[in-house]
């Protein structure tokens, strides 16, 4: 039977509901078995993007302003020392870049510079005024450091200055910038022989790479030439000497005897080489009688009281075969 209930009033317990279940058998539906997989590892969130790429950025900035080793094998980044100067003058006499004063007097293209990279040629040419003496007639520079470019300067007579043998700087001044080279024409700068003070400057002023500067005093019938260059990777031979602080091997046997004489063909920066003149026997100054050489001497120690040795005897040599009128080209700026 059936249980039957009734109020009997508001009850004043607590209760909670509870279900009760009574086993009736086995069930008749079917099932099977699911696994349901739980991922516990990391997850690729937004933040975590913004994370990595802060990171790549910061080892980015790192290894570019990081200190590195920058030194390179080009003739520039790497110094072998300071800067030297080479002047020319007169018929023609030099002081090298170890300050020795070789003299020439043959005729010809021959190597002022010669290295791995810098080329000079001077060609050396007697002219009426010196009478038969050779003179620094025009010079050459090329090679490696400009980039296959020819430069050339010559006399106010019979010379000109052209760049890959087309004129330039036909205008007195002025300023041309060509191939990384600036060249400046004009009267302004201090001449390396202060006996031609008293005339109309044209100096050619070349600021070229690798630190070479060259300025080329134009006169009449003749150069004058100061190269300022750092001594060269490899070595560097030629009039200039070889530029290894040691004036001792620089004298005239000497270049010559390591140049081997005039530039050969293949080698040649000027247009064509010279015709090849009967070279005379070579005269010293104990060539010069001994009056004559008293003279000279006299005139010398008078005109350029401040010239001894070498110099002395340069400007001796010059007024013996040269004639009075070149006792004072024997001056140095």
């Amino acid at each position: 039977e059936g249980a039957q209930l009734r109020k009997v009033g508001e009850g004043n317990g607590r209760f909670a509901k509870v279900h009760n279940y009574d086993f009736v058998g086995e069930g008749e539906g079917s099932f099977e078995q699911t696994e349901v997989i739980l991922t516990t590892g990391w997850k690729v969130r937004p933040a975590c993007l913004v994370v990595l790429a802060v990171l790549i950025l910061a080892v980015c900035v790192l290894v570019l302003c990081w200190p590195m080793d920058t030194t390179t094998t080009s003739f520039r980044s790497v110094s072998l020392g300071p800067p030297g100067s080479c002047e020319m003058w007169g018929d023609p006499h030099i002081e090298t870049f170890d300050h020795a004063f070789p003299s020439f007097y043959m005729e010809g293209e021959f190597w002022i510079v010669k290295s791995a990279e810098v080329w000079i040629q001077g060609r050396y040419l007697a002219t009426p005024f010196t009478h038969g003496l050779a003179a620094t007639h025009s010079i050459a520079i090329g090679g490696p450091f400009l980039s296959g470019h020819t430069l050339q300067v010559g006399p106010m007579e019979n010379g000109q200055i052209t760049f890959d043998r087309q004129p330039i700087l036909l205008d007195f001044p002025s300023v041309l910038q060509v191939a990384g080279v600036r060249l400046t024409y004009n009267g302004v700068g201090q001449l390396v022989d202060q006996a031609q003070a008293h005339l109309e400057r044209h100096i050619v002023h070349m600021d070229l790479p690798r630190g070479v500067d060259i300025e080329v005093m134009r006169w009449a019938n003749h150069i004058n030439v100061r190269i300022v260059m750092p001594p060269q990777r490899g070595g560097q031979e030629g009039s200039c000497g070889n530029f290894n602080s040691n004036p001792a091997d620089d004298s005239t046997d000497a270049i010559m005897e390591r140049m081997g004489g005039r530039v050969m063909a293949e080698q040649l920066l000027f247009r064509t080489q010279m015709e090849a003149r009967i070279e005379r026997q070579r005269l010293t100054v104990e060539d010069c009688g001994p009056e004559q050489r008293r003279q000279a001497e006299d005139l010398c120690r008078k005109v350029r009281p401040d010239a001894v040795g070498v110099l002395l005897q340069s400007c001796v040599f010059d007024v013996c075969f040269g004639g009075r009128q070149y006792a004072g080209e024997d001056a140095l700026a």
